[in-house]
């Protein structure tokens, strides 16, 4: 029973590692996804002052 106890214990340990690294990553795609989207809505500002002045 000790040994089962420690491998949860092990994984429990590695996955809450994983987690952390996971939500970092999340972060960042969140970030460059945020800066694709501004970059988009710039240049359609940009294309749509061009067409209507």
């Amino acid at each position: 029973m000790s040994q089962i106890d420690t491998t949860e214990k092990l994984q429990d340990t590695l996955e809450s590692g994983n987690s952390l690294f996971a939500l970092c990553g999340l972060g960042v795609a969140g970030i460059a996804m945020l800066g694709w989207i501004g970059a988009l809505a710039w240049m359609a500002w940009r294309l749509a002052g061009w067409l209507l002045f």
